[in-house]
């Protein structure tokens, strides 16, 4: 098992919301598009953030160049959230002993927070 935290002030991602090329550098169009759902989405954005870099930590790679923010993608079942890779980031953990990827997602007014859990 490996364990990946983070958290993140949830005001960091006002400019990067106003940014739809910075956005979709960082977001996927189907976590933008989860978060055009809701009233106030930077919560939502900074929880996602927060996600991508919990799942790095897990992988204990980091962000490099071949485990990037678009190929760690958060989705969400019933508002409960997931990850599917992409790329280079699903090559790394078909290749792992890893079975299962948790993950857990939270927020208030001010911080959002995640944690992952490699099986």
């Amino acid at each position: 098992m490996q364990v990946g935290i983070d958290i993140v002030e949830i005001k960091r991602f006002e400019k990067i919301f106003q940014n739809e090329r910075k956005m979709k550098s960082i977001f996927t169009e189907n976590e933008i598009k989860y978060f055009n759902l809701y009233k106030n989405p930077l919560e939502h954005i900074a929880g996602t953030f927060s996600a991508k870099e919990a799942v790095a930590k897990a992988f204990q790679t980091g962000f490099n160049e071949d485990i990037t923010l678009l190929n760690i993608e958060i989705l969400h079942n019933e508002k409960i959230p997931y990850v599917h890779l992409k790329g280079k980031a699903k090559e790394y953990f078909d290749k792992s002993n890893f079975k299962k990827i948790n993950i857990s997602i939270s927020h208030n007014k001010t911080i959002a927070t995640a944690i992952c859990v490699l099986e």
